[in-house]
């Protein structure tokens, strides 16, 4: 009989979950790959601590130690998919399915804003945070040199979750930067611009007024009502009380919007919307597409309607990894020819988002929580991700 071939887009909490779920016989009677842009996993949600210096190195994951041996895992960039063809095109090579799990995860959205791709860097893959570190120490060399004081300035566009953390870290860190260079920390600034009336906005107002008050204690100047006009390379235009004020800085950071994979949009085939595929409550493309029920469009590409508001789940990582788990299990079924019975459904588990070392704040089991508490919590969550992937062997041997 011949082995059903289950293509995995993406090396994500979406298709890794997806992959955890198998098991040595799914692997012996079907032929699994994944195929993903680099030979590493990153923990997406700890990008702003690379960015910031607060971490480096121990957020990658090598795929090699992650993915069970009898998977074939192929390093290419894809292009686009073809439902029609049953293909996915990448630049190294053209890959056909039977079973397509796409969890491509996310691109940053400039939502048409002038200046914004041109000057401003955004924390989208481990790469791209390295390179917002590498550039935050070029600007302390260059204060140290030229003594522009743009250049110890630092915008923070979008104050929900990446926005926040990241300037709260990169707050702690700077401090010790500051001190390690012998420059005066009062010379540092840091602006955190955020459109809605409050930052944290899904928070509500108790939680969202506590980590405004955190950001400032740290240092942090705080900008809410304020609508991005323009980036520019020395700053940001805002409208704040129907003015329009200049923020200076020479170092802007965008995390005021993701959108899916671009992969979506150069995927003809699909209909989207900002690069997301609207899915069923079977993860497949709602729109009539060749073979539908065979794709499964989970992350940060998939947009998915809560059947009880009728509005669509935002894009977190717990979200991606429940979808992987529920896609695991269904082509455990498939490959082992047992009945699907149900569909997928999800209940969040709260949220937590950390403000620096030692503070978080959030919603735990239907509580809010707040400072060194929340931030164990939120540490814990991290740390269950890390034992999904290695095993909880792996991880007391390397503490």
């Amino acid at each position: 009989m011949k082995k059903p071939k289950i293509l995995l887009l993406g090396a994500g909490y979406a298709c890794l979950s997806t992959i955890k779920k198998l098991t040595h016989q799914d692997f012996k009677d079907a032929q699994v790959t994944l195929i993903s842009n680099c030979d590493y996993h990153y923990h997406a949600v700890l990008l702003h601590e690379v960015a910031s210096g607060a971490k480096n190195q121990s957020v990658k994951h090598s795929l090699k130690n992650i993915l069970p041996g009898e998977i074939t895992f192929i390093k290419d960039n894809i292009m686009q998919i073809k439902p029609s063809l049953n293909q996915a095109i990448g630049e190294n090579g053209t890959y056909e399915y039977d079973y397509l799990v796409v969890g491509l995860g996310f691109d940053s959205d400039s939502f048409g804003i002038k200046g914004i791709e041109e000057y401003s860097f955004s924390m989208t893959s481990y790469e791209s945070a390295m390179d917002i570190k590498k550039h935050i120490d070029k600007k302390f060399e260059n204060y140290k040199n030229n003594k522009d004081v743009n250049d110890l300035k630092f915008i923070v566009c979008g104050g929900g979750f990446s926005g926040v953390e990241f300037a709260a870290s990169l707050a702690q860190e700077l401090k010790i930067k500051a001190k390690k260079t012998d420059i005066p920390k009062e010379n540092i600034k840091i602006s955190c611009i955020e459109a809605m009336p409050r930052i944290l906005p899904m928070f509500g107002e108790i939680l969202s007024t506590q980590a405004s008050k955190r950001l400032q204690a740290l240092g942090i100047e705080v900008l809410e009502n304020s609508k991005i006009l323009e980036c520019l390379e020395d700053g940001v235009m805002i409208e704040k009380e129907g003015k329009n004020l200049k923020i200076h800085g020479n170092t802007i950071i965008w995390s005021a919007g993701v959108k899916g994979n671009k992969v979506i949009q150069n995927s003809t085939e699909f209909q989207s919307n900002r690069s997301k595929i609207e899915i069923d409550e079977y993860l497949h493309p709602k729109q009539a597409l060749p073979n539908r029920n065979k794709i499964f469009i989970i992350g940060d590409c998939g947009a998915l309607k809560d059947p009880k508001t009728e509005r669509f789940y935002a894009p977190t990582a717990q979200i991606s990894c429940k979808e992987g788990d529920y896609v695991g299990e269904i082509l455990h079924c498939i490959i082992q020819n047992e009945s699907i019975k149900k569909a997928f459904s999800f209940q969040s588990g709260g949220s937590v988002c950390s403000l620096g070392k030692g503070y978080g704040l959030g919603i735990f089991m239907n509580r809010k929580i707040s400072g060194l508490f929340a931030y164990g919590v939120k540490r814990m969550i991290e740390n269950l991700w890390n034992i999904k992937l290695k095993g909880i062997l792996r991880i007391a041997k390397k503490s």
